[in-house]
């Protein structure tokens, strides 16, 4: 097995998800013993990198001369056999910066959104659902969907470090969401169904945690819908306050509208806890509805309170559900089998375009 040096570039918002893969490629790939250079550009500055070290060089716009040219020099110096880019803006600077190089160093692009046309012109994919690879091979040629490496690889969990199995569901049921407070998350929907379930008498407790830019908007409709001594908002836990919140929870809650696949599915999964999430498309690519999750309607409240009710009223279900979540955290999306995958493709493209 070659060690390989890959620069793992990420330009544009990286808020959320995209950001969290980023550094997880760079642990898995380290995993194997390959040095990773991690990239990003000024606009993600406000990003924690935790203890990897990361080069910044500015970028403009898809078609920013100065910044292919820094790039330019960046990989000259750096001399990559691999450059993985985490969104269209840092496939095209890569590519243009490249454009009358002897030595072309294939980059891989790994996309993060459902709008996946300035990702084509990278030399392999990784996609991170069935349906993304879908949108891609859309638009790819026969000769690029015949010669251009690509492979299907989630999004990873990590297992946690205490025990964390199934376990029944509690009276009254903890609902937990750990999500930013952002429109297509879907927080707003949430607690128009807490409202229909606490009408009907249902109990529960619940907890929503996060920051963003809805986050006051949600405290005032929880409040005016009389919710004050039902759901709290602690904000954004992270550290040992997230573990308790995890351990805490019987159901996990991920209403959100639109999502690529949702990291909060495979959180649940490897933490055990009965989810309730929508049919969202890039939600279905992981959570099967009467399988793993409950998958009420996307954006409504009516059908989100109605999943919720059931599964307290049915824990027999609920409690399958988790053991079925866990089950495929260990088995797919924990860091150990996706790394296998990670590495898997890393040597496939390298040996594709360098023998």
């Amino acid at each position: 097995m070659k060690k390989l040096k890959i620069i793992n570039t990420v330009y544009g918002d990286a808020t959320g998800g995209r950001w969290q893969a980023v550094l997880d490629i760079a642990n898995t790939l380290t995993s194997y013993g390959h040095e990773v250079i991690l990239l990003r550009g000024e606009e993600n500055a406000h990003l924690s990198s935790g203890e990897w070290p990361i080069q910044v060089i500015a970028n403009t716009g898809f078609y920013s001369l100065t910044a292919a040219l820094k790039v330019r020099d960046f990989i000259h110096q750096q001399q990559p056999d691999i450059i993985i880019a985490h969104s269209g803006k840092a496939v095209w600077l890569f590519k243009n910066a490249m454009i009358g190089m002897k030595k072309k160093i294939p980059v891989i692009a790994v996309n993060h959104s459902h709008n996946v046309k300035r990702t084509i012109r990278a030399d392999a994919f990784l996609h991170i659902t069935p349906y993304v690879q879908e949108l891609v091979q859309k638009l790819q040629s026969d000769q690029d969907r015949e010669n251009k490496p690509q492979m299907v690889i989630s999004n990873l969990t990590y297992l946690p470090k205490v025990e964390a199995k199934p376990q029944p569901l509690k009276d009254p049921v903890t609902l937990v969401m750990l999500t930013r407070m952002v429109p297509n998350k879907g927080v707003h929907v949430m607690i128009d169904a807490l409202s229909i379930l606490h009408k009907k008498g249902v109990n529960f407790k619940a907890i929503l945690a996060g920051q963003g830019e809805m986050l006051e908007q949600c405290k005032a409709q929880a409040t005016a819908l009389g919710l004050s001594e039902k759901v709290q908002f602690p904000g954004w836990m992270g550290g040992n306050a997230k573990l308790a919140l995890m351990q805490q929870a019987d159901i996990i809650a991920l209403p959100s509208i639109t999502e690529i696949q949702g990291i909060g599915i495979l959180d649940a999964f490897a933490w055990g806890k009965t989810l309730i999430t929508t049919d969202d498309i890039g939600i279905r690519q992981t959570a099967k509805h009467g399988i793993n999750a409950w998958c009420a309607k996307a954006g409504d409240a009516e059908s989100l309170a109605e999943g919720i009710e059931y599964l307290i009223s049915h824990p027999d279900e609920a409690m399958k559900f988790a053991q079925q979540g866990k089950k495929e955290a260990l088995e797919k999306y924990c860091f150990e089998q996706i790394a296998k995958k990670h590495q898997q493709l890393i040597q496939e493209v390298y040996h594709h375009y360098h023998c």
